[in-house]
């Protein structure tokens, strides 16, 4: 195989040719083009490196590219409710000039003048100006996506790794209303779910509760070997042994791909191992093990020593037999843990409990 560019990426967002498409993007995009599609909002959920930046920059880059669509990509700490009134007054159909008016007069006069009278030569010179403070943000926005729409344009806005914030639940409440006036503005945000599910404490927010949220799971298996088998040049049974390494964890594919990429002609995949190994733990399960609480990382331990996960021996393990159920449904919630199977609980991440094994007690 003549070696040129690496087609596998570690960049969030970012997949490259290596992008194994799990139709999330392409149903977000069709709801969202669909005129008699009811849904403005939807909600990408995952584990850390699951995919879920990908899914949402293929639903922005897709969008931009249309010519009836204004795409609007915010900050999640940042000042999302004046950014998206500055990026929108950018537009050529918004007027952001104030408004003045000058009168010419002879005399020069201080303070405040209400009238001028009589036939003198006049030279005074006073601008009128709209105060802002007769403006709240909020009607600055509802008119700036007002106009949008009569000029024919949805508008979509777009926040990767959401989390609660006063300024973002302002920029939602705000959202929230506009979507009520009939306004065609529309949402796209990726967040784990923990992060997510934050925003359900606000009142006014049950509409962003209520929307459709996607989870990315695990890449196909047939689509990793596949990809492999055209990106890395190998035969079928080498990339059928790389695909069962990666467990179907996307950012474990990516690297992976990568490293077998780079590597050289008489090197093996047990010499790139140790690299793969030392990729996942610092940049992802590092992040992953520091979110959980203790009681959740008890029941993980717990599934590992089980060794087949069945439900009974984890429970006997457990520190706590009777938070079983609550630290079961926080760890689903959160993608770690996978429960398809009845009575069983397994933890898809390759290598995960080597990095317990080695790390889980710090």
């Amino acid at each position: 195989m003549n070696k040129k560019t690496d087609p596998f990426t570690r960049t969030p967002g970012i997949a490259g040719k290596a992008y194994i498409d799990n139709g999330v993007a392409d149903e977000i995009i069709n709801s969202f083009c669909d005129e008699d599609s009811s849904k403005f909002i939807y909600k990408i959920t995952g584990l850390r490196g699951s995919g879920k930046s990908v899914e949402y920059s293929k639903v922005i880059r897709t969008l931009k590219e249309r010519k009836d669509w204004l795409v609007y990509t915010l900050s999640a700490s940042g000042e999302a409710v004046a950014t998206l009134i500055s990026k929108l007054s950018m537009e050529r159909f918004v007027d952001s000039k104030a408004s003045k008016t000058e009168i010419s007069s002879t005399t020069t006069v201080e303070g405040n003048v209400l009238f001028a009278k009589g036939n003198e030569a006049i030279n005074i010179k006073q601008a009128f100006q709209e105060d802002e403070h007769f403006f709240s943000n909020e009607a600055i926005l509802s008119g700036m996506i007002a106009k949008a729409n009569k000029k024919g344009y949805k508008v979509l806005v777009g926040i990767d790794d959401i989390s609660k914030t006063k300024e973002m639940v302002k920029l939602l409440s705000m959202i929230g209303s506009m979507i009520l006036e009939g306004l065609k503005i529309y949402l796209v945000v990726t967040g784990l779910a923990e992060n997510i599910e934050e925003f359900s404490s606000e009142k006014n927010l049950t509409f962003f509760k209520r929307a459709d949220s996607k989870e990315i799971k695990s890449l196909n298996k047939f689509d990793i070997k596949y990809m492999y088998e055209k990106l890395l040049g190998i035969d079928s049974n080498e990339a059928k042994r790389l695909e069962e390494m990666t467990k179907g964890y996307a950012y474990a594919y990516q690297v992976l791909g990568s490293l077998y990429f780079g590597k050289q002609d008489r090197e093996t995949v047990e010499d790139i191992i140790p690299d793969f190994e030392r990729i996942l733990f610092r940049d992802s399960y590092e992040l992953i093990w520091k979110s959980l609480t203790p009681g959740e990382k008890d029941m993980i331990r717990c599934i590992f020593r089980s060794e087949n996960g069945r439900t009974d021996k984890i429970k006997a393990l457990m520190n706590k037999a009777s938070n079983y159920s609550m630290y079961r449904h926080r760890l689903i919630n959160k993608h770690i843990v996978n429960a398809d199977s009845r009575g069983y609980l397994t933890i898809d991440l390759p290598y995960f409990d080597k990095y317990i094994e080695i790390w889980g007690d710090e």
